[in-house]
């Protein structure tokens, strides 16, 4: 155990590299990671890693077995601006993965419904699942079970546009044949096997959009449905390791966590519980599931109540005991066990934190050892970068709030400094999370302190504080904003006369609600790929195409008119005084480019001054290096100049 923990002790180092003062190029910050989505083979001789390649990414397998020769033998160029993701080895020597394309930085990645292969010496790579490269027709698939007992086939579960059910199916990993399992019996959802690769629940929803599950006690037998009494915003995860009962985790106000249910009775008991935060399954986050290395036993789960823990269902498995080990050397930074060979020998884990991009590492249980593979963005030096810590503060209302404070490197205690409020994007759903955020690190870098708050109507605090926000864009959800604002002033952090707002998506709805209902508080602004009209918003972009769409606007912002009006910081821009900047990607369906024109257009007609960048081939975000690194240079030298940095 010394041993081992000497070179644990030897890794840390890794992170410690001396600081100084010298200015970062803005590049750094905007860099794409150099190294992601990394599989190991079930032998531990292979690696799978995702690359950069302009618009995209590619994938490329790597030979470790000699420690000091790290030899390619394989690479799968993708097309159509396809980038892999979830990688999976299916054999010693063959993997499949699916296929996203995304088209702008702060856009979800949209799958393709396509699945490929590729030998671990590059030969038969193929499209094994999907319509052709061009084409957007709605089927997709997850990987369901390796089958161990038939090694040429894996267990999916496949949806289609034209078919409400999902469905079942092995499919041959040498040319994609397919054959059919089983049906569910629910509309829409998924199925869930259990630990011998039988189908034996599934969810769905009816009608109304409610959850339904189903369940039997073997695959021959017929589907038995249950009422589901405990709530409607659940998720089932896994079965249990005795295959009696389904893991579920739940959005329930006063039942957050996880919790199992025992099929044949029903009965609902918890597993892992928490008074404030759900579990951590926001968008961009990596999984919040840790399993055994069989990949069939779910063992932790993460939630981030400020910042993640792993919280166990089985503390006294090996896995979670190296777990505990590793993140005792690395304390301060989050450890992720995610992948493991099939003997349990090796494991990949990567190191991350508020200052760190991944660095991933291979574990060598046996020996033991810990051999550093690579790191995400290498240039990223963590002494560099600024530390974020958890906060809270109650609203004016009453409402505790959570949000993160990230303060500049070289500022004096007790010091106000210039100061900007980033606002995050959605708003519904996602959620600011401590972990390495490029444009808050850029921000601190050059002398600012950040606040980033998760107002109401943020995701991660339970379903009832996210329809909170309902309804509330313009009113208590702007307050929330003001109010952090005025805590950090308040605290000393901020210098009330050089502070500014700022943010993407929605955060440049708040950006321009800010200054048109507080028109003396910031002293800049900056707004990137905003909505400034809600009106507009339910006409234009790619929301409103699609029944679902209109459906989610109607219930979050409202269906009155005259409402609508009132509550758009387009309607109220003869009020700012405050200097603004406004951005936006000319390919940005999102929060549709005409958002752009309106508010300029609004903005000419008062006559307000402000700067503008309109940027082609860009989309709600932007994704091009060059492009971020021109913005961000105006936008540093708008911000600096307002507060007199």
């Amino acid at each position: 155990m010394k041993r081992f923990l000497g070179l644990l002790l030897s890794m840390v180092l890794l992170f410690a590299s001396a600081a100084n003062s010298q200015e970062l190029p803005l590049e750094d910050f905007f860099k794409h990671a150099e190294f992601g989505d990394v599989s190991i083979s079930p032998s531990g001789q292979y690696l799978a890693v995702s690359v950069p390649e302009g618009d995209r990414r590619n994938l490329a397998i790597i030979d470790i077995t000699d420690p000091g020769k790290l030899e390619i033998t394989a690479g799968f160029n993708m097309r159509g601006g396809e980038s892999p993701i979830a990688v999976h080895w299916v054999t010693d020597e063959r993997l499949i993965f699916e296929s996203i394309i995304q088209v702008g930085a702060l856009e979800a990645p949209r799958r393709t419904g396509r699945v490929y292969a590729i030998n671990a010496d590059g030969s038969n790579r193929r499209q094994l699942f999907g319509s052709q490269a061009g084409s957007m027709v709605g089927r997709s698939m997850s990987l369901i079970s390796y089958l161990p007992s038939e090694p040429d086939w894996v267990l999916i579960q496949h949806w289609a546009h034209d078919r409400a059910k999902p469905i079942a199916q092995r499919m041959h990993i040498d040319d994609g044949r397919l054959g059919l399992r089983t049906s569910s019996p629910l509309n829409n959802g998924g199925l869930l096997a259990d630990q011998q690769d039988q189908i034996r629940f599934a969810y769905g929803t009816n009608d109304e959009d409610l959850p339904q599950f189903a369940w039997r006690p073997d695959d021959k037998s017929d589907w038995r449905t249950f009422k589901n009494e405990f709530g409607n915003y659940i998720s089932p995860i896994a079965f249990n390791p005795e295959g009696t009962g389904v893991y579920f985790s739940s959005k329930e106000q006063g039942k957050l966590g996880v919790y199992e249910i025992t099929l044949d009775s029903g009965e609902v008991s918890p597993v892992l519980t928490s008074d404030t935060v759900e579990v951590d399954s926001s968008l961009g986050a990596s999984s919040p599931y840790m399993w055994d290395a069989g990949a069939t036993n779910l063992l932790a789960v993460r939630f981030m109540d400020g910042k993640p823990e792993w919280r166990s269902v089985n503390e006294g498995r090996f896995e979670m005991q190296w777990l505990r080990q590793l993140e005792a050397m690395y304390e301060g930074f989050h450890v992720n066990i995610f992948n493991w060979t099939q003997d349990g020998k090796f494991a990949l884990l990567s190191v991350s934190g508020d200052v760190a991009t991944p660095e991933y590492f291979l574990l060598d249980t046996e020996t033991p050892a810990l051999r550093f593979l690579a790191s995400a963005k290498p240039w990223i030096n963590p002494n560099k970068m600024a530390a974020m810590q958890p906060v809270q503060f109650t609203a004016r209302d009453g409402v505790e709030l959570h949000g993160y404070l990230t303060m500049p490197v070289d500022r004096s205690e007790n010091e106000a400094t210039p100061f900007v409020v980033y606002v995050h994007g959605g708003p519904h759903g996602p959620r600011d999370r401590w972990q390495f955020d490029p444009m808050v690190q850029l921000f601190a870098h050059h002398g600012f302190g950040v606040l980033q708050i998760n107002y109401r109507g943020s995701g991660g605090y339970s379903r009832d504080f996210e329809e909170m926000g309902h309804r509330e864009w313009y009113g208590k959800m702007q307050d929330d904003v003001t109010d952090g604002t005025l805590w950090a002033m308040e605290q000393g952090y901020a210098d009330k006369e050089r502070t500014c707002i700022a943010g993407a998506s929605y955060g440049g709805f708040a950006t321009l609600a800010g200054i048109t209902k507080e028109p003396d508080l910031y002293a800049c602004a900056w707004a990137f790929v905003g909505v400034y009209d809600l009106p507009l918003m339910k006409e234009e972009g790619n929301i409103p195409s699609f029944a679902a769409g209109r459906r989610y606007l109607d219930r979050v912002l409202g269906t009155d008119a005259e409402e609508l009006v009132a509550r758009s910081p387009s309607t109220h821009v003869a009020k700012i005084k405050t200097p603004l900047f406004i951005s936006h990607g000319a390919e940005d369906t999102q929060a549709h480019f005409g958002q752009y024109h309106l508010l300029r257009e609004r903005l000419d007609a008062a006559n307000i001054p402000y700067e503008h960048m309109f940027v082609e081939g860009e989309g709600h975000g932007f994704y091009k290096v060059e492009n971020n690194v021109a913005m961000m240079e105006r936008v540093l030298a708008f911000m600096k100049k307002h507060t007199q940095l």
